[in-house]
Parts: C-alpha cells; structure tokens; sequence
C-alpha cells in the first residue's frame, strides 16, 4: 500500500509545506486537505506552483479531501456546490489527482433513508458527471454521525448515483464508531470499488449515547485507542487493495507540536500495521 499523509494530521500547516513535509517524513503521497488548498486559491497561488511541489519532492497527489454536504437541496446551494466541484476538478487535473472524496452530511436529518439516499444520489450523479469529464473519481465517506453511515448505505447510494467513477474510502473509525460495518463486511468487498483508506483509532459512545465533539473521540494515533486496527487492516489486506493509505486523528495538543515530528509517529505507526 502506498504511504500517504493526509492533511489532518498537519491541520496548521500550509499546502505548499504539507508537500515537503510528507517528503521528508518518508510518505509517497500526500492527501491534499481542501480547506488548505482553497485558503492557497484564494491567496492568487495557482495550482501550477502546487503541482511543480509535488514534481519537485517527487510525492504523488493521493485524492483531494473533501467536498462536503453533497445532500444540498437549496438551489443556491447546489449552485455552490456544483461550482466547488468544477474547481476542485479542475485542481485534481492539474496536480495528477485520482479522487476527490465527497461526504453527504446531515442536511436531511429526519427524512426516511429511502428519500435521503434518493436526494443524495442526484447531486452525486451530477457530481460525478463533472470529474468523469475530466477522468476524476469520487470516494464516499460515510461520517459516523449522519444518516448515511453504514456500509450498507454508502453501498446503497453508490447503486443509487451508478456512475463507475464513484466508490468508497474505507474509514475505520467512521464505520467502526458507528456500528456501521464490521471488518469481516470490509474483507469481503471488491477492491475494484475502494479508491483509499484511512486508517484511524479512538473510542466511541454507547450504544444509545449521543455523540459528542468528534475531538473526544478521534484524538488518539493508531494503536492509542480501543478501535481494533490490526482487524481493520487484515480485512482490507483480504480485499486484496494496493492503493492510498493514510492516517488521520483530531487533536488540538499535537497539531500544536512540530509538524514533522507528529507526521513521523503518524507514519511509524502505520506501518506497525503493514
């Protein structure tokens, strides 16, 4: 599998020093985090600069992370969120992208799952007709806390969207927090249809329990929390996937150390599970 920091893990770091940072952590690819890449949009630095970073510290664009609340309703939402894709797109062009991950989130809350699934599925439609255009994928990731959060379900909008550049990230935590798979469902997937992985630890409420700040639960490394990583891992090693791996974590107190350091332990702790 190929070695990717994903930009959480540097959360303060800017997009340019994510690039060397991976490099010089010892990561082939780099997860590229949207919230950096536009704030680097936005400043007027073309993607050009960023893929020449790329070229120069010889690191592979993984997949852009994320584009978010693809169950928009709104026209003026929808509007944006059609506009952030043609863009996006055209970023993952330009850097030699693969994917563009998308998350439905919680806009529908309360709705049956038939008509959350069925909404969802236009706009992804839509969506993916714009990267396949341009040769780009979609992954899914179901958040722990939203309606669409079982393996079940994301398989289920994926036969809703039926487009064949769209599939699935593999988060541990998100399916393991919320009891929406179990790693013997993971083993027996197509690995044809997993675009990435993420690795990932923490903890998780009881059953019945609310949830909570995600920080209160996700700011462990691998091995730190009660999440079974080495399972999760065999389980994707029996799918036979050779693709992206990369590790994520939410905590304020490491974001706040040195970069390349906690980018190291990230990686070292991967690859215990390799």
């Amino acid at each position: 599998m190929k070695l990717t920091l994903h930009g959480q893990v540097t959360l303060h770091s800017n997009i340019l020093s994510d690039v060397r940072i991976a490099r010089e952590a010892g990561y082939e690819a780099l997860e590229v985090h949207t919230d950096k890449l536009l704030r680097f949009l936005d400043a007027g630095r073309p993607p050009e600069e960023l893929r020449d970073a790329l070229a120069k510290y010889r690191i592979k664009a993984a997949a852009i992370d994320i584009i978010g609340g693809i169950e928009a309703t709104g026209s003026r939402e929808r509007k944006a969120l059609l506009a952030q894709t043609e863009q996006l797109c055209g970023v993952a062009v330009t850097i030699g992208a693969p994917t563009i991950q998308v998350n439905p989130f919680s806009g529908l809350d309360g709705l049956p799952i038939e008509d959350i699934i069925r909404i969802t599925a236009q706009n992804l439609k839509e969506i993916a007709g714009i990267g396949a255009d341009r040769g780009i994928r979609f992954q899914i990731e179901g958040a722990a806390w939203t309606p669409i959060h079982s393996l079940h379900d994301c398989l289920w909008l994926m036969e809703a969207t039926d487009r064949e550049n769209v599939g699935l990230v593999i988060d541990f935590w998100h399916f393991w927090a919320s009891r929406g798979a179990t790693p013997e469902e993971i083993a027996a997937l197509d690995a044809s249809i997993i675009y990435g992985v993420h690795l990932c630890d923490g903890f998780r409420p009881e059953p019945g329990a609310p949830w909570v700040d995600e920080r209160e639960l996700r700011g462990v490394l691998p091995g730190e929390g009660n999440l079974p990583v080495r399972e999760w891992m065999d389980a994707i090693r029996a799918t036979g996937f050779d693709g992206y791996l990369s590790g994520e974590f939410l905590n304020q107190a490491y974001w706040e150390r040195d970069h390349l350091e906690v980018a190291v332990r990230m990686r070292e702790r991967m690859e215990a599970y390799l």
